[in-house]
This record gives C-alpha cells, sequence and structure tokens, in this order.
C-alpha cells in the first residue's frame, strides 16, 4: 500500500532542501534525534507525540525523506529535486505509506462514523510492512492518529511491531503517547514534540511571506501551533473563530463565581445537542489557564504584557494548576457520560475566586 494507495491526500510540505535544515521549526530537539538517526541507522519503530498541528506529520515526512532520497549525506537532508524525493512531495512514491483516518475512509469505502484506525486497517499496514523496497534502501511506514486505535487494535498492531523485517521503519503519530499500550511504548522510541513559541510561529509565517503585524497577532492565537498558523493566515475566518472563542473563555475566567456558575450551566445544557462545541469552549478555558501560568511563572518570555490581563498574573501557581487540572477531569467525566451540569458546575467550583 503506497502513499497514493492509503488514500493520502496531496504532497506534504517539506523543506526547502537548502542544506541547513528540515525547515520544522519549534521542534529542534526532535528534529535533532531524528536526524542523528538516519545518519547512524534508526530504530525500527518511533513515536512523535504532541498536539494536533505540531508538526508531526511534516516531521516524520522529512525523516521519510531523508531516509529514502539517495542524494541524502552526512546532514540527513533530501534534496527535494531527485526523483524519489519529487514523488515523495507527490504523495506517489511506493516505498512511503501514510495511513490516516483520512486514508482509511477511502480504502474501507466508509460511509458510517470514522473515529478510530481499526483492526482490518492495522491488517493492512501489516501486508505492507511486509513488502520489500523497490527502489530505496528502506520502505517506511507512517501511521497518524494513532491515539484512536481502540485496544483490540493495539493489540494487534503490537505483532506488527514485534518482528518487522530488518527494512521497515514505522513511525507513529499520536496526540497523546499515554492513550497506547505499553507494550507498544516498550517497543518504540518516543519522541515528545514541543509547544513553540508564539516568536517561533511568526517567524514561520514571516518566512512564508505573512505580512509582519498579520503574522504577530495570527501567531499570539495560535496557541504555538504552526500548521493552525499556516492554515489561517490563508483564511481569516479561522482567526475571527478563535478570536471569539479566546474572548469567551477570558470572560469566563474573569467572572465572578455566580457568573461562571450560569456559563458553565448554560453549556452543559448545550452539551447533548453539540458535544464538539462544549469540548471547544473547554479547551480554550485549558489554553487560557494554561498562558496565566506561563504569565504568572514567567515561562514564556516572549508574550506581550497584553496578552494577559494583569490582575490575572495574581494568581497562585497552586490555584492555576488546579484550575487545569479540574478542566481535564471535568473532560473525563463528559467522556465517561457524567451528567454535565454536575461536571461543569463542579470544574468552575474549583477555579480560584476573581480577580476582577
Amino acid at each position: 500500500m503506497s502513499a497514493e494507495a492509503s488514500g493520502t491526500t496531496g504532497p506534504q510540505e517539506l523543506g526547502t532542501g537548502n542544506g541547513h535544515d528540515w525547515k520544522i521549526r519549534g521542534q529542534d530537539r526532535v528534529v535533532r534525534e531524528l536526524r542523528r538517526a538516519v545518519t547512524v541507522g534508526p530504530r525500527h519503530a518511533y513515536i512523535l507525540s504532541g498536539p494536533a498541528h505540531s508538526g508531526k506529520l511534516s516531521c516524520a515526512t522529512e525523516f521519510a525523506a531523508a531516509l529514502l532520497c539517495p542524494n541524502s549525506g552526512d546532514d540527513a537532508i533530501a534534496c527535494h529535486a531527485c526523483s524519489i524525493c519529487r514523488r515523495i512531495e507527490r504523495g506517489v512514491f511506493p516505498d512511503l505509506s501514510i495511513i490516516d483516518l483520512d486514508a482509511q475512509a477511502l480504502n474501507e469505502k466508509s460511509q458510517g462514523k470514522n473515529l478510530s484506525l481499526t483492526i482490518s486497517t492495522v491488517r493492512r499496514i501489516g501486508a505492507d510492512v511486509s513488502l520489500r523496497p523497490s527502489e530505496a534502501p528502506w520502505r517506511v511506514v507512517i501511521v497518524n492518529d494513532v491515539e484512536t486505535m481502540q485496544e483490540t487494535a493495539q493489540e494487534a498492531f503490537l505483532k506488527t511491531l514485534e518482528e518487522p523485517p530488518g527494512y521497515v521503519v514505522i513511525v507513529l503519530l499520536t496526540t497523546d503517547a499515554d492513550l497506547l499500550l505499553p507494550t507498544i511504548l516498550s517497543r518504540c522510541v518516543t519522541l515528545r514534540m514541543g509547544t513553540p513559541s508564539s516568536t517561533v510561529v511568526k517567524a514561520a509565517l514571516v518566512e512564508r511571506g505573512v505580512e509582519e503585524s498579520r503574522a504577530r497577532d495570527i501567531a499570539t492565537l495560535s496557541d504555538g501551533s504552526i500548521g493552525w498558523a499556516v492554515t489561517a493566515a490563508t483564511d481569516p475566518s479561522l482567526v475571527e473563530e478563535r478570536a471569539r472563542v479566546r474572548t469567551r473563555a477570558r470572560e469566563w475566567i474573569a467572572a465572578g463565581h455566580y457568573d461562571r456558575l450560569v456559563a458553565a450551566t448554560l453549556l452543559a445544557d448545550g452539551f447533548v445537542k453539540d458535544r464538539e462545541a462544549v469540548f471547544v469552549e473547554l479547551l480554550a478555558a485549558q489554553r487560557e489557564w494554561r498562558a496565566i501560568l506561563h504569565a504568572v511563572e514567567r515561562v514564556d518570555g516572549d508574550r506581550s504584557p497584553v496578552d494577559f490581563p494583569p490582575a490575572h498574573q495574581a494568581f497562585s501557581s497552586s490555584s492555576v494548576v488546579s484550575s487545569l487540572r479540574s478542566i481535564d477531569v471535568c473532560i473525563t467525566n463528559l467522556e465517561a457520560n457524567v451528567r454535565p451540569r454536575l461536571a461543569l458546575q463542579t470544574m468552575v467550583g474549583e477555579w480560584p475566586g476573581s480577580l476582577s
């Protein structure tokens, strides 16, 4: 199952091949580890773990290109000019497979929900791994959305990881490595993607020709996601919606206890109708509490003071951490079908008193 057969749509964005780096911003440690693996010889399986749009797929594709390109030298950088590199960019090189939920939907012609990688997809991956490389010295298999595998699918996938052929390199991409079975984790090298600062995000946008002040505005809303920022630079509606969600989150946090409870109740009453909308609001509140924690501890020095209401910097670190944990607990409870009002009202009850 090649990248084309797996259902991957469109080329993956690779670096420019200028001989300096992989053009993956804000992930220096991960890039350094993977480039070293290309130079000394890769392990058979890797896990790249990080938030959505953190660059996992771009990083994995650059890693694959460096392994497969015949012109990749001691610097472990693909040339991006040869036939193999050009086909990788178009998603049609036979020795690279990229499997994800979209590819699964195309292969299975699914008409229903497509929320998790299935056992049948795991079996197709196993069959793909068994094929010898046709042109390159390696066969690279990138599996995205791994966190969606149910336990039975993970157990089936474990067989592929236990005895892979020597020519295969498997790269698993997940938003949360802790959702994978310990037996899978033990057979892979796990690399955790960091969250780039807004300065790094802004620089990545400017490199792509975005005007500096607009790049700064988008970077401020990006929560460290370069992928989201690049998409948002061409879709103003994403920026507008993210700004509205952030404003609501800040108002919720700034409100007094009664108004927080009212907002929580209204949100809870809409949960049955639109679960995802509620999770969006909760994650936005979580991002704001995390930003406040950064301000309190002065971790993220590149943020403007305008990014945080000054009064919120008077929260104690421990109270902010408790607020972050309360949101995690709320999300877990909602997913476990705890009554929405109880889950959300309990959550805001854990937040420190308003300083507004």
